[in-house]
């Protein structure tokens, strides 16, 4: 069974907290990808990747956070490079804080600035979560939510693929969704903080012009085939 194990020695300052959770099932049980990409308004150091808490999660299944950095606009699969990665499988225990179950990484993942030091726009990030989610026993759903944003951090897109895309992009999420800022986010990243720490970065929630500015500045909208 698997056990949420609250953080003794560290404390997470998540990218983003959520509320209002939904989401739905993929029609195949091919994998999937669901995330987002965002900006940093300022260098950031990662230390541990999330994966939100669902009550559907059992049968011992598994889901990938991946982290990525892109360069070029993200317009072709080798403008990305995975920075950083962790595995979640049911049946283990993890450290558990606001609603998402926390894998700490082997060592610090810094995420210089992309927004400000970035004028043409051709460089961020992409996170998502990688897994079965089709509607079958112990698979957990695409999750779209509300979220306030730490203000370190822009949200400017979701985006999804599956293993089915010839293109060479998956496992990156690169086709829109249509959700605009609401998902997805089954995954999450986050810094590390001593308990001692006197204050962290608040929350920015995003909404209206500073949202869609950010996606429009963005050229990464594809239509996936066949959809």
């Amino acid at each position: 069974m698997l056990q949420a194990q609250p953080a003794r020695a560290l404390v997470y300052s998540p990218a983003y907290t959520t509320t209002s959770a939904a989401g739905g099932y993929t029609a195949t049980s091919v994998s999937s990808s669901f995330g987002f990409y965002f900006d940093t308004a300022s260098n950031v150091d990662i230390g541990a990747l999330g994966f939100s808490s669902q009550s559907g999660w059992g049968n011992g299944t598994t889901y990938t956070v991946k982290l990525w950095s892109y360069a070029n606009g993200g317009g072709s699969p080798t403008d990305y490079t995975e920075l950083a990665t962790a595995t979640f499988t049911h049946g283990t225990s993890y450290s558990f804080q606001d609603g998402y179950f926390w894998s700490p990484l082997a060592s610090v993942v810094t995420l210089p600035d992309s927004l400000n030091s970035d004028p043409q726009s051709s460089v961020g990030y992409v996170i998502a979560t990688v897994g079965d989610f089709s509607n079958a026993p112990g698979n957990v759903l695409f999750e779209t939510a509300n979220s306030s944003f730490d203000s370190r951090f822009l949200n400017v897109g979701n985006g999804f693929n599956d293993a089915l895309d010839s293109s060479g992009f998956f496992a990156v999420p690169v086709y829109d969704g249509g959700v605009g800022t609401s998902g997805y986010f089954n995954a999450n990243l986050a810094s590390v903080v001593s308990p001692s720490t006197a204050s962290v970065p608040g929350p920015l929630a995003l909404g209206g012009g500073v949202a869609a500015f950010g996606w429009s500045r963005r050229l990464r909208r594809r239509v996936q085939p066949n959809r």
